[in-house]
């Protein structure tokens, strides 16, 4: 029986990881500040990029209105209330001059940030990147803006727009739709399980003498290197990748690749490379989300089924990650319950609908996902209270060490659901 070492085998080894952590961490935050020192030497400084997003909107007086996110060539998200006859569209180039007195370091850090701004210059773009490229082909398969963006969202990590994030929100998917570690896990089985095919093939002709798992996982991982380059480097799935590539290759050394120090390496090791991480939503919730697949591997993976733990741990996220999730996204009903069979249904939707678009039949299922999206039922909104917020990453913490606080966790997590019942 072959023994995995522990990734950090002594508390010396460890200091001297977050040692290093912390000096490239505030390396790179430095930078920034400079880079926010050059910003703030202009009273109005101009931000040239691509619209992202865009909101239409009527104000109470029925003034329409623009809700405008661009994103600068520097990787800023500058969220602009645009009103003008001129209307802007997603992927439109524009040049905007921004008041810099009103933008603090913490949000400039943050990528994201919203003040007054003037539009300079919009211009139409002829994109002829492969991105784009891949965007009209996808759409070209849908009648429908939402299946549209719901796809090009799903495929290459496009900014969807308030309906549609709305509606994802209702039924709990959000998850689902944004790409991260569950998609990249799909995709690599997938590919694996294609490429074995044709490897197999030829190794047992031309050189049996390789290991067909590490030759196969190479190459999975350089198309998957190229896929995250292509969507941009989103956060969840970078974060994905990373874990990826450090479990390939400390599996292959020995260590233990499954672990809470996996997951605190890679995750420090990301934000001490790209400071604006520790701000990003997704980043954030993908980070839990793996912490809560580990705690529950911990204790109960070895217990049950396969079967079993298929069900239950998706049941366990959707309670686990509930308290975090309302934080920030506060619509809560009963539908969301629904995102549990989805969750696991995708693995077969996902992989599935990728071949379907590579044929030219993307739209197949769309008159069945666009009824699904457009059922409502009652909502209530609840922003998860920073106090209930506390109780629970307390209790998160101490659930690596006794499984008695995953049961306070599901606990919170289903107390959301009695408070829409009686409110």
């Amino acid at each position: 029986m072959r023994i995995s070492l522990p990734l950090f085998q002594t508390k010396f080894e460890m200091m001297a990881a977050v040692v290093i952590l912390c000096i490239i961490f505030m390396t790179n935050v430095i930078f920034e500040y400079l880079d926010y020192k050059e910003f703030k030497s202009y009273a109005w400084a101009t931000i040239r990029g691509n619209v992202v997003n865009v909101t239409n909107l009527k104000a109470k007086n029925g003034r329409e209105y623009q809700r405008i996110s661009v994103k600068s060539d520097e990787g800023l998200i500058l969220n602009i209330t645009y009103m003008s006859k001129e209307k802007l569209k997603i992927d439109m180039r524009t040049g905007f001059r921004v008041k810099t007195d009103e933008v603090d370091f913490i949000s400039f850090l943050g990528g994201r940030f919203y003040a007054t701004s003037v539009l300079a210059w919009a211009n139409e773009t002829n994109d002829t990147s492969v991105k784009s490229k891949l965007q009209n082909a996808i759409s070209l398969q849908h009648e429908n803006i939402l299946t549209q963006e719901l796809y090009s969202t799903l495929f290459l990590a496009t900014p969807i727009s308030k309906a549609l994030r709305e509606q994802v929100q209702r039924w709990g998917i959000t998850h689902v739709i944004a790409i991260s570690g569950f998609h990249l896990s799909i995709i690599f089985g997938f590919l694996y399980f294609l490429i074995k095919i044709v490897y197999g093939f030829f190794q047992n002709r031309y050189f049996p003498y390789r290991n067909a798992r590490w030759d196969i996982s190479l190459i999975i991982f350089a198309f998957l290197g190229y896929y995250l380059w292509l969507i941009n480097m989103t956060p969840s799935f970078l974060r994905a990748y990373a874990m990826g590539i450090f479990g390939f290759l400390f599996l292959w050394r020995g260590i233990h690749v499954l672990s809470f120090e996996m997951l605190f390496f890679t995750s420090a090791f990301l934000a001490a490379l790209f400071p604006k991480l520790i701000f990003n939503i997704g980043f954030i919730l993908s980070v839990f989300g793996v912490f809560f697949i580990f705690v529950f591997i911990k204790h109960f993976a070895k217990k049950l089924k396969v079967w079993q733990s298929a069900v239950l741990i998706n049941v366990w996220l959707f309670l686990a990650m509930n308290p975090i999730v309302y934080y920030w996204f506060g619509i809560i009903n009963l539908q969301q319950w629904v995102s549990i069979p989805l969750s696991m249904l995708f693995v077969i939707f996902y992989p599935l609908t990728i071949f379907l678009h590579t044929i030219g039949y993307g739209g197949i299922f769309d008159n069945l996902i666009l009824q699904f999206l457009s059922y409502e039922s009652k909502s209530v909104t609840f922003n998860t209270p920073v106090w209930l917020l506390s109780v629970y990453l307390i209790c998160a913490a101490l659930s690596v060490y006794r499984p008695i606080f995953m049961f306070f966790i599901v606990a919170i997590g289903i107390s959301y659901f009695f408070f829409f019942l009686f409110s």
